[in-house]
């Protein structure tokens, strides 16, 4: 018997098509993917299609989000083996962990694939990426949501959603978080990477994990560290963010000294303005530098988790009307990074 796969097309660059030098939607390029996968495999699958949207990822908000969330949530799930979202790379990497906290309680794989560029462009990666994204569901009876990715020329890449860190800013190329993917997918066989930091396969087969709701919040603000960054160039008294999400260095820290570039003075603005503010990514198994030493009460750690799923986390938790740290301290699916 042909397995069968959902296939939710939501435009994207895969769902693009070039001209004059312009990238633009393609309402005939749905069709294409599942064309040139069967030039490529046959007719061993049957597919099964609709697009609740169709965007350039870039232009994504909460009623497209929805409406993806909406359209999966809709499925009679026994009626298939998996379900693979077309998306676009521009967005990929905070929809994909919104998408892992919200539908990790599936009882069959969620699998997010893309393309770098247009189908009809020849450096496109996107019919490696559904290829490998097939073979997974085929092979594999693990729930969750994933991420098929080829950072070309390689072969393709399986990554938990939840520990998918931003793409690079000029290859567009994606890892996982400590570069510790899930699975290589080469010649249709799909090789477990091995590392005690990610679940087994008894976890991964398992399911009834408690996914969070639906509802984000967007008054969200990312401050990425770096070198001189000034605090006081932040004027919340015209308009106030729920929570602001400080992204660390490297080694989890910031800079605690001086006056404009202090993030103990700005930590302090916030509380005085019922501000949360969230440092992310935080190790708690590494040293803890003297400059991090006294935090005040009023700043949250998000701990053992990436960056990105810290904030989406956030984005659900005060969505859901929580405090901004409702879901920080807890695992919700795969995303934590230390073993307990």
């Amino acid at each position: 018997m042909k397995k069968k796969i959902y296939v939710i097309f939501t435009g994207g660059t895969i769902g693009c098509a070039s001209a004059s030098g312009r990238v633009g939607l393609d309402g005939q390029a749905k069709r294409k993917l599942i064309e040139m996968y069967r030039a490529e495999r046959g007719d061993d699958i049957e597919f099964i299609c609709s697009s609740p949207v169709d965007m350039l990822s870039e232009n994504v908000g909460k009623k497209q989000l929805y409406a993806i969330y909406d359209e999966v949530k809709s499925l009679d799930f026994s009626a298939a083996d998996g379900i693979i979202i077309t998306h676009g790379t521009d967005s990929l990497c905070i929809n994909a962990h919104y998408f892992a906290l919200t539908l990790c309680d599936l009882p069959l794989p969620v699998v997010l694939v893309s393309s770098l560029f247009p189908l009809d462009d020849e450096r496109q990666n996107g019919l490696t990426n559904f290829i490998a994204a097939v073979d997974f569901i085929e092979k594999t009876d693990f729930k969750g949501v994933f991420v098929s990715f080829a950072n070309c020329p390689s072969r393709p890449v399986m990554h938990l959603a939840d520990r998918l860190t931003f793409c690079d800013e000029l290859t567009g190329f994606y890892r996982s978080a400590k570069d510790i993917p899930l699975a290589e997918i080469e010649n249709g066989e799909v090789k477990l990477i091995p590392s005690p930091l990610k679940p087994d396969e008894k976890q991964l087969r398992a399911g009834g994990r408690r996914a969070i709701g639906k509802p984000v919040s967007d008054e969200i603000m990312l401050i990425t560290a770096r070198s001189l960054l000034n605090f006081e160039l932040y004027d919340f008294d015209r308009v106030r963010p729920e929570a602001v999400i400080v992204e660390t260095y490297h080694s989890g820290t910031v800079c605690t000294e001086g006056k404009e570039l202090n993030f103990l003075r700005f930590a302090e603005y916030c509380r005085e303005r019922g501000i949360a503010v969230i440092l992310s990514p935080i190790d708690s198994g590494a040293n803890v530098y003297a400059s991090m030493a006294k935090l005040p009460e009023n700043v949250i750690l998000a701990k053992d988790e990436c960056l990105e799923s810290a904030i989406a986390k956030v984005m659900c938790a005060l969505g859901a009307g929580l405090k901004a740290d409702a879901y920080l301290d807890r695992a919700v699916a795969f995303e934590k990074l230390r073993k307990k």
